[in-house]
């Protein structure tokens, strides 16, 4: 049987040094809601209370206190002097130190401080979180970016409602050549945001300018997904470069997501693999004989 207060002590120490490394994580913040430790945290307490609660409760026994027989048992000791023979009580149990209530009180206020902070980071972080000035503005000019790479007026959604992206689906963009519109995951548009406003050029901007591009790309006109990978990875470059980046820091980022697309060996991606024309001085290279791919 386990220590339950061992148990409980780990969990919550689990729990806390996770939501540490959430705040200072890119890639945790990106694919782990910040309430989800709290949740096993909360639960965990709820069950030992629970638990401590539901067991039967045992009858109260009355206590005896140790005496002469119990001092080879180390309760107490028998003591010889001038009368003879006398025995000597242990000394009374210390009561717990105050100290341990104070760190118990401390501990519930350090979780709620960086539940808190956990929480304000994680709404600033967000595309929703924005005000909604910004965000027209924004998809806006995501749309006139689109509109250049598909050669046609289309339009351009950040989809807040999850109708096609996110919540419980891997899908981060997705077109409808027809109609002219594409939607796309909230967390591309907050990382075209970081780009464009901030400056921000890291993995995560690169592969957003990649499902830009690729979107778009489709509502040009072209169907093939594989194709439409290798378009979009050629034209996330100049795409970088109108939002902000330098040629060289644009091509970097696209030419690290054709490193990964060509490492990539998933079976349900098999359809955007990208074909062996995808390539310097191959059929699908839009500026050949330029020295540079993608």
């Amino acid at each position: 049987m386990l220590d339950r207060g061992r148990v409980q002590l780990l969990v919550r120490l689990t729990a806390l040094g996770f939501v540490i490394a959430w705040l200072f994580s890119d890639a945790l913040r990106a694919w782990v809601p910040f309430w989800v430790p709290f949740v096993v945290l909360l639960g965990t307490e709820a069950e030992f209370v629970l638990r401590a609660r539901n067991e039967p409760r045992r009858p109260p026994q009355r206590r005896h206190v140790p005496g002469p027989e119990d001092a080879d048992l180390g309760f107490g000791e028998l003591v010889e002097d001038e009368e003879g023979f006398r025995f000597v009580p242990p000394p009374p149990r210390p009561e717990p130190p105050r100290w341990r209530r104070a760190a118990w009180a401390a501990g519930a206020v350090a979780a709620a401080g960086l539940f808190v902070v956990a929480a304000r980071s994680d709404r600033a972080s967000t595309w929703q979180a924005l005000p909604a000035a910004e965000r027209a503005q924004l998809v806006e000019r995501f749309a006139s970016e689109a509109s250049i790479i598909a050669r046609r007026p289309v339009t351009l959604r950040c989809d807040e409602g999850y109708a096609f992206t996110g919540a419980g689906s891997d899908t981060l963009g997705i077109a409808f050549p027809d109609a002219g519109i594409t939607y796309l995951a909230t967390s591309v548009c907050r990382d075209l945001r970081e780009l464009v406003v901030r400056g921000r050029a890291g993995e995560r901007q690169g592969e957003a300018l990649v499902v830009l591009a690729h979107e778009a790309i489709h509502l040009g006109g072209e169907r093939r997904e594989a194709v439409t990978e290798c378009l979009a990875l050629q034209a996330a470059v100049p795409l970088g470069v109108r939002l902000g980046l330098s040629e060289a820091r644009a091509r970097d980022l696209a030419h690290h997501e054709y490193e990964e697309r060509l490492a990539e060996r998933s079976a349900i991606r098999a359809a955007y693999a990208l074909p062996l024309t995808c390539r310097a001085g191959g059929a699908l290279d839009r500026s050949p004989g330029d020295g540079t791919f993608p």
